[in-house]
């Protein structure tokens, strides 16, 4: 063994002292995080959070403590992704609102339309096939993301051609 293994041996056997002891800690975060993304009500997410750190506090060793905070945090998350959705959808709904109030954005309705029911028919697959990303949902949502990002550069030079007329 020369110099250099035993300085990294030295290096990495303190790194994960230090990550073990830091695991308790990151595991009341992610508990209080998925506490505060299973429900909306704060109330009702301050419960939470005091029952599942109480859960986090019971298990033995560092790890398991962490382990068992992700699985809440994991949980949480895929809770969370249908009223994430819908939110995103019903802010597309108020911006395509004022879409078609404005004269000069005539026509993109459709493709506005088609990039939100993309995003969300890919959002909605997700939620049903929870196992992987199927190359389906990855292609249903990069075309619609591809087809969002072309809208808004056509949104964005209409509105500019419109200030050089005004000006």
């Amino acid at each position: 063994m020369n110099g250099w293994e035993i300085v990294i041996g030295v290096i990495l056997g303190l790194l994960v002292n230090e990550m073990t002891d830091l695991s308790p800690w990151a595991a009341r975060r992610l508990v209080r995080w998925a506490a505060y993304r299973w429900t909306t009500d704060p109330d009702v997410a301050a419960g939470y959070a005091e029952e599942w750190t109480a859960i986090i506090e019971e298990r033995p060793g560092k790890l398991l403590k962490l382990l068992t905070a992700t699985q809440f945090s994991v949980g949480a998350a895929r809770r969370a992704v249908p009223r994430t959705v819908v939110a995103i959808l019903i802010g597309h709904k108020r911006r395509l609102a004022e879409l078609r109030t404005d004269e000069e954005m005539r026509g993109l309705g459709p493709p506005a339309l088609m990039c939100v029911g993309g995003i969300a028919s890919a959002g909605l697959a997700f939620v049903v096939d929870r196992e992987e990303l199927t190359p389906f949902i990855v292609t249903m949502l990069l075309g619609s993301l591809a087809m969002l990002v072309g809208l808004v550069a056509e949104i964005r030079q209409r509105r500019r051609s419109r200030l050089n007329r005004v000006s």
